[in-house]
């Protein structure tokens, strides 16, 4: 049975995200008012309409994006596209937050990362990256060889959390509430 309190499920919901979406689907509505002309000739209601179709049935639907519990973690499906995705804690070797960029050329947008053995393999093949090679000798000279070793052969699971809201320490906590041999990265893994 799941400790009370340490579960922890992040859902889609009304973020800046969704609230903007919002906006854009009352603007593209003053087209439809009698007698009023919108703004332009532009036809931006093309441009913005399939955003607002995803975006705001998606928060309003409030589906689990993430939920964490002794079994393991349940990666929902990512909006509608999607199909949810279970992690026993058996496979899981990381779980990574972050609230925004990683590296240069990247949108701010924050990701939940789980990696985990099992499940499909890269596309991609390890064995034959000679730049993987070249980073995983680099590492066992520099990291503790025991941590190199917990990555190895491991596959990532991500999922976009821009219509969540996530307490980095509740997902910390409950992770390390069932998993406390699970490496805890990123923001969630901050004091």
């Amino acid at each position: 049975m799941d400790e009370p309190g340490a579960v922890y499920e992040i859902r889609y919901g009304w973020t800046a995200s969704a609230w903007l979406a919002l906006a854009f689907a009352l603007l593209i509505g003053v087209g439809f008012v009698p007698g009023a002309e919108p703004p332009g000739n532009d036809h931006v209601e093309l441009i913005l309409a399939p955003y607002v179709a995803l975006v705001i049935p998606a928060a309003a639907l409030r589906r689990t994006a993430v939920r964490i519990d002794a079994h393991g973690i349940t990666l929902g499906g990512q909006v509608f596209f999607r199909r949810p995705e279970f992690l026993p804690w058996a496979e899981i070797a990381s779980v990574s937050f972050h609230a925004g960029a990683r590296g240069t050329g990247r949108l701010p947008l924050p990701e939940l990362e789980v990696r985990h053995r099992g499940g499909p393999a890269p596309r991609w093949g390890p064995a034959t990256s000679p730049a993987l090679r070249e980073f995983d000798a680099y590492l066992s000279t520099h990291v503790d060889p025991d941590f190199v070793e917990a990555f190895k052969g491991t596959t990532e699971s991500t999922r976009s959390m821009v219509l969540c809201k996530v307490d980095t320490r509740r997902l910390e906590r409950a992770v390390r509430a069932f998993a406390p041999q699970v490496h805890v990265f990123g923001d969630a893994g901050r004091p």
